[in-house]
């Protein structure tokens, strides 16, 4: 199975997922349905820490599931590099993801599988909407046809923006509403492919997309009952606060989240202040 293959494959295994209410049980595809834009895929790249310029789970995200696929699929470094994007950038957004292929002269107005696609309601100068495109068609054959596989839409025909979840979906070659395709960068992952044996390096950077994606998973206000009388103690005391703010306003403590022995000292110093005990 070639790259194209492999992340057009991790693409289609997450249609029907459904973005949620809150942020809680993002790995399932199904549960807690929402309309807050709430996901998976967001979370994974948030995690990461460099892929955009602040987190970006809980808004919208059609380019943070193209993004997913790649990288993903891919590894960090390798899907960051072919779809041209700057380390803590502005790729969340649609207009901005296209402007870096345009940029890179990887931009195309005849589709291949594999590219990314962009729709827009102003010529091509911004996009509101994006996926990736599985198959195509030639001229000849239904009239030629661009299918895609996107996030954030429906199953309803035609480009929905923001339709809360991953479909497949189709459009004729010469809707106006399709800007053009963005085309990775293949040729650096044939080179990784090319080599015969798993290296160090190469092990560390899946571990560290992996541990990544397994932190991310834990980095919300999900937790038991058990421990209610010790969030509360904590969080009046002042002995733990949020680590940042949520989308909703809502402080974010990763009940869950790995403790440090930096943030275990902090916190034994909190409390030795709190009870005068230094």
């Amino acid at each position: 199975m070639n790259a194209i293959d492999r992340v057009l494959a991790t693409a289609r295994s997450e249609i029907g997922y459904i973005e949620k209410a809150t942020n809680s049980q993002l790995e399932d595809k199904t549960a807690n349905p929402g309309s807050n834009n709430w996901n998976k895929f967001a979370a994974f790249l948030d995690g990461l820490g460099v892929v955009y310029n602040g987190a970006k789970n809980g808004y919208a995200w059609c380019d943070c599931f193209a993004d997913y696929c790649y990288i993903y699929t891919l590894g960090l470094s390798i899907g960051m590099a072919m779809t041209y994007q700057p380390e803590k950038g502005l790729g969340a957004g649609c207009t901005y993801s296209m402007r870096y292929y345009k940029n890179a002269g990887a931009f195309f107005k005849t589709p291949q599988r594999g590219d990314q696609i962009f729709f827009t309601n102003d010529g091509g100068d911004t996009s509101y909407h994006t996926g990736i495109v599985e198959k195509v068609t030639a001229e000849k054959v239904e009239g030629g046809r661009v299918y895609t596989i996107e996030g954030n839409t429906s199953s309803a025909a035609g480009v929905v923006p923001n339709g809360g979840c991953v479909r497949d979906k189709s459009y004729p070659r010469n809707a106006k509403y399709i800007a053009g395709y963005g085309r990775p960068n293949w040729d650096l992952v044939k080179e990784e492919e090319s080599m015969p044996e798993m290296t160090q390096d190469k092990f560390n950077e899946m571990f560290k997309v992996a541990m990544a994606a397994y932190r991310a998973e834990l980095q919300d206000n999900d937790c038991g009952n058990f421990s209610a009388d010790g969030r509360k103690f904590v969080t009046e005391s002042g002995l733990l606060v949020g680590g940042n703010t949520l989308p909703n306003g809502e402080a974010n403590f990763m009940w869950q989240d790995f403790l440090t022995r930096e943030q275990f000292a902090t916190v034994l110093y909190r409390f030795a202040q709190k009870f005068g005990l230094n």
